[in-house]
């Protein structure tokens, strides 16, 4: 029963992931490639327009989405088309909010984001947010039937739909912010179109029912806000570097971004994976939480092993970019922090989900997001990239600690939190001399050591990840050759 858990576990993860493997090997050529093509003031330029994108985006999903769900297997069959529209309805309104608010301060927008009044960017903006809503519910139904390939395939279309628009506006047009901007836009339609195409089924027919928008929006309420906070959290290093430095410095530290972003290959697919498999166990069986102890375990080691050898092998990597984004090679190791202490988070913190007492998530991300604002204003003006970096790593870790403290209050669950706290202090040095120590032998040398110290913290892990592993491809081979047969 273990085993058939543990491969139905592997088979949902890589369906959820495979999607996401797929464009981060693409990005890895394509983001280096882009560089060369397009100089790190506009890149900045294209970085404040996601910064703006992604915050109002999360100010119109008022975490309905999440609500959405968290609901859907506690309706029945007939009732969660209901709860697809009665989750989506306020979206729209809110859009239609921030849509009139855009067009009245469109000057301020637009010279906020590139530095121009007279800038058409706003507009852009605008029907992005209406595209990113409905994809996001669109990702959501896919996420929460465990669809995992279908999820894969639109992350595999909006990543080739992006990429290819980029570099026909670079080679027609013009090498500016405005390739990648108009990029995300077209991929988000394409995307939609083509998730929709795959399955109609929740956007029509048209059904709205009041009782479930109340029930939808007291679930989402104090989600919404700690959404918000959240995406304080992630963003206000590039924010403050707007305040103190420019484009340049910007568009650095968001190349740093895209590199430390090659550890959330495994969070995020992790993640689209966990959270519904999470909901459903629970659901199932709430007392299991061998579960989530073996998982934890699991996760850590392979986090911290892979964020370390990011660590190690920044040098070589940045060496694919243009001369003049190179320097950005010290300031991703702090970067790699966030999907590390994200994807403990996302297994811990389901305690707070569990309880329904989403008010936690307010006071856990208001104290962070202080923390985070603070150290970057007294890092930032000394340090630049590095300062927001290094701020924003360690404000990560402090988010991790409270986060596991109140879910474990609420859902007690026996982690080895001692293991984790050992290896991140470890990775906290490794980072440091990495980011200040401008040598790559002493990088290399240090990250080498780290990962000795993680395999010897988490030994017995490591043997029965590799043990797991043996029988995952024992497993795979075995059905392929059954199949020949």
């Amino acid at each position: 029963m273990e085993y058939d858990l543990k491969i139905d576990m592997f088979k949902k993860f890589f369906s959820f992931s495979f999607g996401v493997w797929t464009n981060a090997i693409i990005s890895f050529f394509t983001v280096p490639l882009i560089t060369w093509l397009i100089d790190p003031a506009e890149f900045g330029k294209a970085a404040m327009y996601v910064t703006t994108y992604s915050m109002l985006l999360t100010v119109c999903l008022i975490a309905t989405p999440s609500a959405f769900m968290r609901f859907f297997y506690e309706k029945k069959e007939g009732e969660r088309g209901t709860l697809f529209w009665s989750s989506l309805f306020p979206t729209l309104v809110t859009w239609c909010v921030l849509l009139f608010l855009i067009l009245l301060f469109r000057k301020q927008i637009n010279l906020f984001l590139t530095g121009q009044t007279d800038s058409t960017v706003h507009i852009i903006l605008s029907i992005s947010l209406l595209l990113g809503i409905l994809q996001a519910f669109n990702q959501a139904v896919v996420r929460i039937k465990n669809q995992g390939f279908k999820y894969s395939l639109l992350q595999i279309v909006f990543s080739i739909s992006n990429l290819g628009f980029v570099f026909l506006y670079v080679f027609f047009l013009e090498r500016s912010f405005l390739a990648l901007i108009y990029a995300h836009l077209f991929a988000n339609f394409i995307t939609l179109v083509v998730g929709i195409a795959l399955d109609r089924s929740f956007f029509l027919p048209v059904r709205i029912k009041r009782t479930l928008i109340k029930e939808v929006l007291i679930y989402s309420f104090p989600l919404a806000f700690a959404s918000m906070l959240w995406w304080l959290l992630n963003w206000t290093d590039r924010l403050v570097l707007r305040m103190y430095t420019d484009f340049v410095n910007i568009g650095l530290y968001s190349a740093a971004f895209k590199v430390a972003n090659l550890i959330g290959i495994f969070t995020t697919g992790f993640s689209n994976f966990w959270y519904p498999f999470a909901y459903e166990q629970f659901e199932k069986n709430p007392s299991n939480k061998d579960l989530f102890v073996k998982v934890f375990d699991h996760a850590s080691f392979i986090i911290f092993t892979f964020g370390t050898g990011a660590v190690a092998a920044k040098d070589l990597i940045f060496l694919l970019f243009a001369k003049d984004y190179r320097t950005a090679s010290h300031i991703s190791p702090f970067l790699l922090l966030l999907p590390m202490m994200t994807t403990l988070c996302v297994i811990v913190g389901r305690g707070i989900d569990f309880s329904k007492k989403t008010y936690w998530g307010l006071l856990i991300d208001g104290v962070t997001v202080i923390f985070n604002l603070i150290g970057n204003l007294i890092f930032v003006p000394v340090l630049g990239a590095r300062g927001a970096a290094l701020t924003t790593g360690i404000s990560f870790i402090l988010f991790f600690l409270i986060e596991s403290a109140v879910s474990v209050k609420l859902y007690p669950v026996d982690y080895d939190f001692r293991k984790v706290y050992v290896v991140t202090t470890v990775f906290v040095v490794n980072a440091f001399l990495n980011s200040f120590v401008e040598k790559w032998y002493v990088g290399v040398l240090t990250s080498l050591v780290s990962i000795a110290m993680i395999v010897f913290v988490y030994h017995k892990v490591f043997k029965k990840t590799v043990s797991i592993v043996k029988k995952i491809l024992i497993y795979l081979f075995g059905r392929t050759s059954e199949k020949k047969e």
